[in-house]
């Protein structure tokens, strides 16, 4: 893996593999992923406003929204936003990235908070300090935001071997270079890995920051 797409191309290759990947999504149980959120939530605000980013079918927002969080879910897949949809949460089709397109009175930011589950690991290497910085923006001061990436190795490009239809981009990050990202608008406050080692041996990095 060592492409790196022009923007455009990985943005739209994206919301198209995850368009025909829904159904097969939807079916999903959060798994280790709920002890993350459950985590994690604990330490919010009872009913902070949340937004998801990258929220796939819903499940985790449905997750939060059950614990009295109200969450909005972004993503860049119209399928997946319907999916969310029909669990009766709130949704709109929108690119992390560009949060400050979002102008609609009742969904526009800031939030109190904000989390990537999988989803960061999208963006080239050289481009997430950038993303971070444009998700900044959506948020209050002090906002913690949570995301995770995958470990075990440090890679970049198309998965050759993706069940999705065009291959995604992924950026794969081993432990010590996680340990070593710096952000400008985010301030590190914890970092763990999981011992979920997948058939591709990586594992799940977590990232808890707070918006300077």
């Amino acid at each position: 893996m060592t492409e790196i797409p022009p923007d455009s191309a990985r943005l739209a290759a994206l919301a198209k593999a995850y368009d025909g990947d829904a159904a097969a999504r939807d079916q999903r149980q959060l798994n280790w992923r709920a002890e993350v959120l459950d985590e994690w939530s604990a330490r919010l605000k009872p009913g902070a406003r949340l937004i998801e980013l990258g929220a796939g079918t819903g499940q985790a927002a449905a997750f939060l929204e059950d614990k009295g969080f109200s969450v909005l879910a972004i993503d860049l897949s119209p399928a997946n936003v319907a999916k969310c949809r029909q669990r009766g949460l709130a949704a709109i089709v929108a690119d992390m990235a560009a949060l400050e397109a979002i102008t609609d009175e009742v969904y526009r930011p800031p939030y109190d908070g904000a989390y990537a589950i999988n989803s960061l690991i999208h963006f080239p290497k050289r481009q997430l300090n950038q993303a971070l910085s444009s998700i900044r923006t959506a948020l209050v001061p002090g906002a913690p935001l949570l995301l995770t990436l995958w470990g075990g190795q440090s890679s970049e490009g198309h998965w050759e071997d993706d069940w999705c239809d065009p291959p995604r981009f992924f950026a794969f990050y081993d432990d010590a270079e996680a340990r070593k990202l710096e952000f400008t608008d985010f301030a590190p406050s914890r970092f763990t890995t999981l011992d979920n080692r997948d058939k591709l041996g990586l594992h799940s990095l977590v990232l808890e920051l707070r918006a300077r």
